[in-house]
């Protein structure tokens, strides 16, 4: 009866971690890249930008994205920090594009900006945050893009 009792409570014991696999299945981490930046519109205060991003899902399932909080960065000078709610879902093996519109106080960073500009020389950019899955138990996708901006190139 005791080995009865110990091989069923085994048994349900392999079901359950079974089923949290299911629930939480392990994806390979997508690569997310940076597609395009617009601006939107700008004055003295506030400045927005639209910077449309792509992800690419190298996995065999949909992989749902439901938000994300984001810092974004130029040459390491904090330019803006946010989050989103879009909700879209990239298919398995295939690509989405995602727009998230950004705003900053360019005020502060005035002067450091200026010798960018000044310079016309390309700006490194990064892109640093978390994205949610929204799947039972998945963990959070860290996102970390960067690169270079070539200011000959943005379109304003």
């Amino acid at each position: 009866m005791r080995a009865r009792l110990l091989g069923i409570m085994t048994l349900i014991g392999c079901m359950l971690l079974h089923g949290c696999a299911v629930f939480s299945p392990s994806y390979t981490k997508p690569e997310v890249s940076l597609a395009n930046v617009e601006m939107l519109k700008s004055n003295l205060w506030e400045q927005s930008f639209r910077l449309k991003l792509r992800v690419d899902n190298p996995n065999d399932r949909v992989l749902p994205i439901r938000g994300m909080h984001y810092q974004v960065y130029l040459n390491n000078m904090k330019l803006a920090t946010g989050v989103s709610n879009n909700r879209f879902d990239v298919p398995a093996y295939g690509s989405s594009y995602f727009e998230l519109d950004v705003r900053s106080n360019l005020w502060r960073h005035l002067a450091d900006l200026i010798k960018l500009v000044d310079k016309q020389q390309p700006v490194d950019y990064r892109i640093d945050g978390n994205i949610r899955t929204g799947m039972l138990l998945a963990p959070s996708i860290n996102l970390h893009e960067e690169g270079t901006l070539d200011p000959s190139q943005l379109s304003f």
